[in-house]
């Protein structure tokens, strides 16, 4: 039994998968709460702040890594742990999970230990990272100001744009970065869109000017 209780967030379509989880996690005393779409497992978030995500490939109307991409992208929910759940047991699928910003990777059917241990060791590792942003931390920065800005717009970027920038100063095209992604050109192009805004900079190529200018402090984190 856990000490405290810790809110876990499910979300899956499968209502049958849903159904058998959840009653496995109440027996471990953990408060769940369930979505079968991308935007209730948002508003889910939005209310409840949960301690971890549970969140399958299939949603309805949409799938689980544009659900991924939406979290993380937030500075809100950047930090919550995500177990990513796949009918799909391939290296690439899982790639593109942990790419996007999966914090662990099962594939179905699994072992119920094997959910169990991930979701202990999820909440082990990441609890430091369970805080709420504070007015000051959604500031503008630059990186080759100091370790500190660079913690900073680390943690203000979410996974999946901290990602980009790192492809950005691997020296990648779009569309390179479209394909290992397996995402749209278009998609990344909003990511580098909001990326922009976030740090405070314009211009067509003023991000890609920016990491040049930053690359020896992004290589370092």
């Amino acid at each position: 039994m856990n000490t405290a209780v810790y809110k876990i967030l499910l979300v899956d379509e499968d209502q049958v998968f849903v159904r058998q989880t959840r009653q496995l996690l109440i027996t471990q005393s953990y408060d769940i709460y369930t979505a079968s779409s991308e935007e209730e497992g948002i508003i889910i978030c939005q209310q409840q702040q949960p301690d971890l995500i549970i969140c399958g490939a299939h949603l309805r109307g949409t799938g689980g890594h544009h659900f991924i991409m939406a979290l993380r992208n937030d500075p809100g929910f950047d930090h919550i742990p995500l177990i990513f759940i796949s009918i799909k047991d391939n290296k690439q699928e899982m790639r593109m999970a942990m790419n996007l910003g999966a914090d662990d990777y099962l594939a179905r059917p699994f072992r119920k230990r094997d959910l169990l241990l991930s979701i202990r060791s999820r909440l082990g590792r990441f609890a430091k990272f369970n805080h709420v942003h504070t007015p000051d931390e959604t500031r503008t920065v630059s990186l080759a100001n100091s370790s500190t800005a660079q913690q900073a717009l680390y943690h203000r970027l979410g996974k999946a744009e901290n990602r980009i920038i790192k492809m950005i100063a691997e020296g990648k095209s779009t569309k390179q970065m479209a394909d290992e992604l397996n995402v749209s050109i278009r998609t990344i192009e909003n990511h580098r869109y909001r990326i922009a805004g976030k740090l405070g900079i314009a211009g067509r190529n003023a991000l890609t000017e920016f990491v040049i200018r930053n690359i020896i402090q992004l290589q370092k984190q």
